[in-house]
């Protein structure tokens, strides 16, 4: 539904029909949840050119219209700090002429604006609760008037050394009212700012810089605009300036734009190389099989910090069909409730070697541009021999020689598997997609004949 009408609007305000688009994600995002955007992308009709970290994607907004980039044996060091709503992201990526490369990345996937929010809400239920006599957490309305004026006083603190609070018939006809200074109004947010810094220093540890080596510190998000939550920044940082030279709220966006660009046939984009990381590291496992020497069972095929995209080639001995199953290493570091399964290789048989001994399984895993990783092929590689008649030149003149020369090639055969993800069959998504269109149809028809009846005074005469 969400995809179904950012197409809608873009359509509408290009006058044109909208097929394919880049989608921003969070970068702790997993490989369900990236399956599952490309899903809902197919299911409303629209293809997913990339799935891109939103970092990134301010990283490459930011760093594509720069003229002035250095080479890239001394690059420039950008932290990029996003504190949203709801999640805080940090990102050090160096810059160069015609490239970024993200060397480090920290995320506290629950540190954010409605924290605040939230904390102020506590403390003025509570007072309203001992003044008014009233449980404003009880009543769902209440809190939602409630949290309203909370977001309001949070936005005048930030200018001002108080603010008022006041919110009319709140519940059971009372109209409640208070006040909030800024000094205690940090005071009561203390638990989420000292959040702040984590983030922060786990940025800088993976980029294995240290705070002088960055020359620069872009802020993003709405709620870097709170003064506390700036301070407590720039505390972290060694009393490191702050820029604010992009937009705070749409640089992801913007970035986006340009990542799509990219794919279109009819704009001329600069060349600019985008070169991401992976956050959590991923593991292959296997049964072993009787006389197999090789003793291990598992191995980490793309590491914390692996580039993005990247391809490897596994090597397997084996007489007969085996499977693969490959899962996040560190399933502790995953967002709750997530599966650390990710994909499940099985070949049903492995080609004989003519020697009778095992045959040398070569599969190719990939982590591809989406931060998505999968099997992509399995082959067993064959040595051809075959005779080719050398070509001699007499006088000038191509003449075959005739000596034979044998010559030596690699063919691969390839080994059937299957391969099992997260993601819909594809013949799931078809008939999902045809009911989406359908809704959308009925619901695009409802709006169309939609009547607005004008409102009459009950003294109007017929």
């Amino acid at each position: 539904m969400y995809f179904g009408k950012l197409r809608d609007i873009t359509a509408n305000e290009l006058k044109a029909p909208v097929s394919d688009f880049v989608v921003t994600v969070p970068g702790w995002y997993t490989d369900v949840q990236r399956r599952a955007i490309q899903d809902a992308a197919a299911i409303a009709g629209a293809n997913t050119l990339r799935v891109i970290n939103d970092s990134t994607a301010v990283a490459l907004g930011y760093g594509i219209t720069k003229t002035d980039l250095p080479d890239a044996d001394n690059p420039r060091h950008v932290m990029f700090v996003d504190v949203g709503h709801s999640s805080m992201s940090v990102s050090v990526v160096a810059f160069s002429k015609g490239q970024l490369v993200v060397k480090g990345t920290g995320y506290d996937r629950h540190l954010g604006g409605r924290n605040i929010d939230y904390a102020l809400l506590q403390h003025f239920a509570a007072e309203f609760k001992e003044k008014y006599r009233i449980d404003v957490l009880s009543s769902p309305k209440a809190t939602f008037r409630l949290a309203v004026g909370c977001e309001r006083l949070k936005k005048i603190l930030s200018a001002n050394s108080e603010a008022p609070l006041n919110v009319e018939s709140i519940m059971n006809d009372i109209d409640a009212s208070s006040k909030l200074s800024r000094d205690h109004y940090e005071a009561l947010i203390a638990p989420v700012l000292d959040r702040i810094a984590v983030p922060l220093q786990q940025a800088l540890a993976e980029s294995g810089l240290t705070i002088n080596q960055i020359d620069l510190v872009e802020l993003v998000g709405g709620t870097t605009r709170v003064p506390a939550v700036r301070a407590r920044i720039q505390a972290a940082l060694n009393g490191k300036a702050l820029l604010t030279t992009v937009n705070q709220d749409e640089a992801c966006a913007r970035g986006a734009t340009f990542a799509c660009a990219f794919f279109s046939p009819t704009f001329r984009v600069r060349e600019f190389s985008v070169k991401d990381i992976n956050h959590y590291p991923i593991k292959v496992s296997w049964d072993r099989t009787p006389g197999d020497p090789d003793e291990d069972t598992e191995l980490v095929v793309f590491p914390r910090g692996n580039s993005v995209p990247s391809t490897k080639v596994l090597t397997f001995y084996r007489k007969e069909g085996f499977e693969l199953r490959a899962e996040y290493a560190e399933p502790e570091n995953l967002p709750g409730g997530i599966n650390p399964w990710i994909a499940r290789f099985t070949a049903k048989s492995v080609p004989p070697d003519p020697s009778g001994d095992f045959t040398c399984v070569k599969i190719k895993t990939r982590l591809n541009l989406h931060g998505i990783m999968g099997f992509e092929a399995a082959y067993v590689e064959a040595i051809e021999e075959r005779e080719e008649p050398p070509s001699m030149e007499v006088d000038g003149e191509a003449v075959e020689n005739t000596v034979p020369k044998k010559k030596r090639a690699i063919k691969k055969i390839d080994v059937p598997f299957i391969l099992g993800s997260t993601s819909f069959d594809p013949s799931v998504i078809e008939k999902l997609r045809e009911l989406e269109a359908q809704m959308h149809v009925a619901d695009k028809l409802v709006q169309d004949t939609e009547v607005t009846f004008p409102s009459y005074s009950p003294l109007c005469k017929r």
